[in-house]
């Protein structure tokens, strides 16, 4: 059965994340800082939610469709669309489809908007809604994705001693952009009463 921690400890940890993510707010102003969403425990384990709060960045995304199309041979899973853009060449993107990917040019015309158009000249209009968390792009929709930075985790009886706790694969190699990751470790890695998430800038 779920239960929540203590209200000291859940207090502790917010606090100690708060301190820490003064840097990053710092150095990207406008965005509003790293923090942890929740905390609980359940069979022994401890279960955090990070809610990273990375800024929105064209370049660093990846877009994948949320439709699937159908794979060739067609007993293969089946595929999604998948958009970069700036990744490789700045003013370029990528649109991977099916077996092949088409390439062409782009230009940002808002923070939330751009233009592209193909190689062979077809323009596309791009528009993403930060309230659906979703691109529209040639008619199709998209999901931001990116790559999740260094996060870990410490745990400390008095709060000046830490140790890190070993993570292993609990942390996504990629994220939804705008939504929360989830780290999980176990009760007896952690055998101190306080815990602190970092998170590196990538």
């Amino acid at each position: 059965m779920r239960r929540a921690l203590p209200l000291t400890l859940i207090t502790a940890v917010s606090a100690l994340f708060f301190i820490g993510a003064l840097n990053t707010r710092a150095e990207e102003k406008g965005n509003p800082a790293p923090s942890i969403t929740s905390v609980s425990i359940s069979n022994q384990t401890v279960e955090l939610s990070l809610s990273l709060n990375r800024p929105f960045d064209w370049r660093k995304m990846k877009f994948v469709s949320i439709k699937t199309f159908q794979n060739d041979p067609p007993w293969f899973p089946p595929t999604r669309h998948q958009l970069t853009f700036g990744h490789n060449d700045p003013g370029m993107f990528e649109w991977f489809q099916w077996d092949f990917i088409e390439l062409g040019k782009f230009e940002i015309t808002g923070e939330y908007s751009l233009r592209a158009s193909t190689f062979g000249g077809r323009p596309i209009i791009g528009i993403f809604n930060p309230a659906t968390n979703l691109l529209n792009f040639d008619g199709l929709d998209y999901v931001p994705s990116m790559q999740t930075p260094e996060v870990t985790v410490k745990t400390s009886g008095d709060m000046v001693n830490w140790q890190s706790i070993d993570l292993s694969d609990q942390v996504p190699r990629e994220f939804t952009w705008g939504e929360p990751i989830t780290v999980r470790f176990s009760l007896e890695d952690a055998r101190q009463g306080f815990y602190m998430a970092e998170i590196t800038n990538n």
